[in-house]
């Protein structure tokens, strides 16, 4: 089946490139949708969408962004006027996936486009900004194909033909892959990350086993801001945390953290929760030089060259524990808070590390004493990876969920 694929940059800049892969495209049967969101320069191309076109869509005109000349006001413009059309061609199923290829000013104006299209479209960006600014300014929240143009795309050559050739063969290929998915079961939204697998990983499988789907986001930031985005629109049963390190993480200064609103998409629509407090006795960064040198005297536990985290205080899971409260106090649904009581995660244990139980003891009394009576807080006397504790959170969901359902809709 003929597919319709959006290839968007800035023709008077990147006319060569984007020629170059829309032939591709077309070659291979389907058809290329041109979209140029230029707005100085010659257009030497045949364009779909022209930068008129997108400058209107974005409440302005062409000729008053080229007589104001102010760069930055021009990209509000045109990334605007190209998430209006894109959006719309998309909602109609006009479109079928997105190319797009900038240098800085055309990655950054397709970006939010890119973000804002749909989970599991087919989007793919080359550009010459991924290695030095990183996934987060494109990506966002979604599932961005990024590709690094490794030298400027500054026209045709013998390695941007190769790289060129490449982008247009992967998106080709995912408008071309079509996913059937079969009936699938209740949905449960999971958190966590690599100190709390042992038994997150544990009620996982138990789960699948009664017939859940489950989806798992990985606690180091950008996965917890997927996780509040998917349960903000998507149809989700239940959720299970198992690590809070993102809410340390934004209010202590770390690089894990999920933004101010990590923990209230659930509660907002009302979905029953669960709640493990684990991963609350680090702070995440990255790199050893990364960790504030005000921090560097504390205990601090090198999990891989990428990922060095730092002990929370007494004082700070007690305030930890005071947002969390503030947070789970809003929640419309069912709400479950499980406290493994001899330790919060793999490297929270004697003998480790990070080992802390006062610090630990200061969160759990944060909770207990501002959580709102009707939250229950239910202490297992093991720490979070063991299997016994894995066995009391499936029972505890399993409980959560049949007493949910047997509340009148």
């Amino acid at each position: 089946m003929k597919k319709k694929i959006a290839v968007v940059g800035t023709l008077d800049t990147k006319g060569p490139e984007i020629n170059f892969v829309s032939k591709i495209i077309n070659e291979r049967g389907h058809e290329p949708f041109i979209i140029d969101i230029g707005v100085l320069g010659d257009v030497k191309i045949p364009v779909t969408i022209t930068r008129v076109e997108v400058s209107r869509a974005g409440d302005s005109t062409l000729e008053k962004l080229i007589e104001k000349g102010d760069e930055n006001e021009a990209g509000i413009v045109m990334a605007k006027g190209l998430k209006s059309i894109v959006l719309e061609l998309v909602e109609k199923g006009e479109l079928h996936g997105l190319l797009a290829i900038g240098g800085g000013w055309g990655s950054i104006n397709v970006a939010p486009t890119l973000q804002a299209l749909p989970l599991g479209f087919p989007k793919m960006l080359v550009s010459t900004k991924v290695t030095q600014a990183g996934a987060a300014p494109f990506a966002g929240k979604r599932d961005v194909t990024l590709m690094p143009s490794v030298v400027d795309l500054a026209g045709l050559n013998r390695l941007t033909r190769h790289i060129l050739a490449n982008a247009a063969g992967a998106i080709i290929g995912m408008v071309e892959t079509e996913v059937i998915d079969s009936a699938l079961g209740p949905l449960v939204v999971m958190g966590m990350n690599g100190t709390v697998t042992g038994s997150a990983l544990q009620v996982k499988n138990a789960l699948e086993k009664e017939g859940y789907e489950i989806l798992v986001f990985h606690t180091i930031g950008t996965g917890g801001r997927s996780l509040e985005d998917y349960v903000s629109s998507h149809p989700v049963n239940a959720v299970i945390e198992f690590a809070v390190n993102e809410v340390g993480n934004e209010l202590f200064g770390g690089m894990a953290s999920a933004g101010p609103d990590r923990f209230e998409a659930a509660g907002r629509r009302g979905i029953p929760q669960i709640i493990i407090p684990g991963s609350a006795d680090f702070i995440n960064f990255l790199s050893p030089p990364s960790v504030p040198k005000h921090l560097t005297k504390r205990p601090i536990h090198h999990h891989n060259p990428q990922a060095t985290l730092v002990r929370t205080t007494i004082s700070e899971n007690r305030r930890l524990g005071e947002v969390l409260a503030e947070k789970l106090n809003r929640s419309r649904g069912k709400v479950t808070v499980l406290w493994p009581q001899r330790g919060l995660s793999s490297i929270d244990l004697p003998q480790k590390r990070l080992y802390d139980p006062k610090a630990d003891n200061a969160l759990l009394k944060s909770l207990t004493k501002n959580l709102r009576k009707e939250i229950p807080i239910l202490p297992v006397d093991t720490d979070i990876n063991s299997s016994f504790f894995a066995e009391q959170v499936t029972k505890t969901f399993q409980t959560m969920i049949n007493d949910n359902n047997k509340i009148p809709s």
